[in-house]
């Protein structure tokens, strides 16, 4: 006796089956509940830093708005003496820059009061510069002190056309060998206007504004989470002009993923970017205004993204992980408390391998194991009461086998002897009956190969050629055939045995008799296409009622009969005893139009159709479409 396979045991099948009855769904769950968190995480996050960046981006360019509009004051009351405008236009500042700069501006304590009236209007301003074009000269403002120094030749070069902001950059003191009292020097951007002579476009003066960082670190602030997510406003020519990592304030930004945010066409959206540096979602929004074009970028990783879900998990781990636990040891139990009587009988059953028949199987359980117990004994009981009667039913079986040998005749054997029969009645020169024995022969032969199901039409005609001949001898009576036979049709394959049934009717049923001549026409054809062969059979003979032609067609709308489906099969069909060439009537046992339509579209396809038609004055035609190309 061969060992069972561990595996194939019903105590491991068990186990399997309640494991993956609780893995399955436990983890199936997992998943869906991850996929659908973190797909509604990702969604209410896209939302969430769109409204934040959009926020922001308000914040942000109200602030530079204000910023903007205290450098406007220059502007304020351009007609009033005294004003800022008023001293620049009219160049009403008298400074000289002797060797040793020792002599006193008029007018400086009146410019002083307009720059630290500008100072003071913000308290983030850190600096405020007024560079004079006419006389190259620069007055720079830091707290309460006022310098004023020549600047290089080329100042004016560097001056600004229209206002702009100027990235953040390290605080100065804009090219003046100047030192104020206690300078800190701290990180700042700068708004650049120009001042020009209206309406003209001549330049008086630049007024630069140094900005600190402190507001804008405090908009910011809210829009991103520290350590754990990255934020930056960068300037289109990629200058870093805030940024979480105060390290990176002031330089320019070397990120790839930049570029994509220079080449979108939107002003806002996001995207998920993947690279060694960085995994996760990148979100922007841009600022552009006449003086500045900002963009505020927020990176947020997939770790910190999806890092609710990943606690769901890691719950729903650590649960199944229980429920597993619990599943195992129950599993367990119920498989050695169940197998365990399956054991008792499989050694039963092992001794009675062995011959012995009348061993007696003990299990008393109530249950299906018990059951079968049961029912294994009187099994064995049944089987020994029928040994001795399988013994002889076997050789009763053997005798009748070899009967049914000695019963078969080789139809080879019936096929060679025609052939010897017909070689004799050619010798005694009775050619009549060696044309009759040959046609016969084809018939045979053509029925003893049962391997096609298919033939080419040209085949088909020769066995209707041949049983047509042993019918006008049968008759003894002039019966004209006329072949019409497209030579194109000729190698086209059709179903085997479709024109016997059609000629076989026509003497069942339609034949006038010896005393009236009669005259049977075979003709097909083949569409201009290619793609419809249609043969016809037509007969002379007594013809069909209207009412039975309609009860055809009928028959020919319905489903075929249960089994009318292969061409070497003779089932039971409708009669159809009036028609000329009608389906064969079933005591008979022939293959009527039902069968041949049905192996028409069993072989091509649907289709394909029977068309039943009365010649007048008398006679009948059945026509059959096969369409080519659309089936096997």
């Amino acid at each position: 006796m061969k060992s069972r396979k561990p595996f194939n045991t019903i105590r491991n099948k068990l186990m399997l089956l309640l494991l993956a009855a609780t893995i399955l769904p436990i983890a199936t769950s997992m998943i869906i509940s991850y996929n659908a968190t973190t797909g509604s995480i990702t969604e209410e996050a896209i939302a969430k830093n769109n409204r934040l960046l959009s926020l922001g981006k308000t914040n942000i360019m109200n602030y530079m708005s204000n910023i903007n509009q205290k450098s406007l004051a220059v502007y304020n009351s351009m007609n009033v003496p005294r004003s800022l405008y008023y001293i620049l236009e009219r160049s009403l500042e008298d400074e000289v820059f002797p060797n040793d700069l020792t002599d006193v501006i008029n007018n400086r304590n009146l410019l002083k009061d307009h720059l630290y009236s500008i100072y003071q209007s913000v308290s983030e301003f850190n600096k405020v510069r007024l560079y004079v074009v006419k006389q190259n000269a620069t007055y720079l403002l830091w707290n309460d002190d006022i310098k004023v120094g020549e600047n290089d030749k080329d100042t004016l070069a560097a001056t600004v056309k229209k206002a702009s902001i100027e990235p953040t950059h390290q605080s100065h003191n804009y090219g003046l060998n100047i030192k104020f009292g206690d300078v800190n020097d701290e990180m700042v951007f700068t708004l650049h206007r120009p001042i020009f002579r209206a309406p003209s476009e001549e330049l008086l003066a630049e007024l630069s504004i140094d900005v600190r960082l402190t507001v804008l670190e405090d908009l910011n602030r809210q829009l991103y989470d520290g350590g754990k997510e990255d934020f930056y406003i960068v300037d289109a020519n990629g200058q870093i002009v805030l940024a979480s990592n105060k390290e990176e304030i002031g330089s320019k930004i070397d990120q790839t993923w930049m570029n994509g945010i220079y080449s979108s066409s939107e002003d806002s959206g996001h995207f998920d970017w993947a690279e060694q540096s960085f995994e996760g979602m990148i979100f922007y929004d841009r600022i552009k205004t006449p003086y500045m074009d900002w963009y505020l970028v927020k990176q947020t990783p997939y770790s910190h993204l999806y890092s609710a879900a990943d606690r769901v998990a890691r719950i729903n781990i650590w649960v199944g992980a229980a429920f597993l636990a619990i599943v195992v040891i129950a599993t367990l139990f119920i498989s050695f408390t169940f197998t365990k009587p399956l054991l008792r009988l499989i050694g039963y059953v092992n001794k009675i391998e062995t011959g012995n028949l009348n061993v007696s199987i003990d299990i008393q359980s109530n249950d299906e194991i018990g059951l079968l117990a049961r029912r294994f004994r009187s099994m064995m009981q049944t089987i020994n009461n029928l040994i001795l009667t399988e013994y002889r039913l076997e050789i009763a079986n053997k005798t009748n086998q070899l009967k049914a040998l000695q019963a078969q005749v080789n139809p080879h054997f019936l096929y060679n002897a025609l052939q010897s029969i017909g070689t004799v009645s050619l010798q005694h020169g009775d050619h009549k009956a060696y044309g009759l024995i040959t046609s016969l022969g084809k018939m045979m032969r053509y029925h003893m190969n049962t391997m096609d199901s298919v033939v080419e039409l040209n085949r088909e005609l020769e066995y209707a050629q041949a049983y047509l001949d042993l019918q006008k001898q049968r008759f003894d009576t002039a019966l004209g055939i006329r072949l019409q036979i497209d030579d194109q049709t000729r190698r086209i394959l059709v179903p085997k045995m479709i024109l016997q049934p059609l000629l076989e009717n026509f003497f069942k049923h339609g034949f006038a008799g010896a005393d009236s001549p009669s005259e049977l026409t075979i003709a097909s054809s083949l569409s201009d296409d290619g793609r419809l062969l249609t043969i016809r059979v037509q007969d002379n003979g007594i013809g069909i009622s209207d009412e039975r032609l309609a009860e055809l067609r009928y028959g020919l709308d319905k489903p075929p009969p249960h089994g009318v489906v292969n061409s070497q099969t003779q089932s039971p069909l409708p009669s159809s005893s009036s028609a000329s060439v009608a389906v064969s009537s079933q005591e008979a046992g022939g293959i009527g139009l039902q069968n041949v339509l049905s192996r028409l579209r069993l072989h091509f396809h649907p289709s394909a159709a029977i068309e039943l038609e009365q010649v007048r004055p008398h006679g009948f035609s059945v026509t059959i479409h096969i369409p080519l190309g659309e089936g096997e």
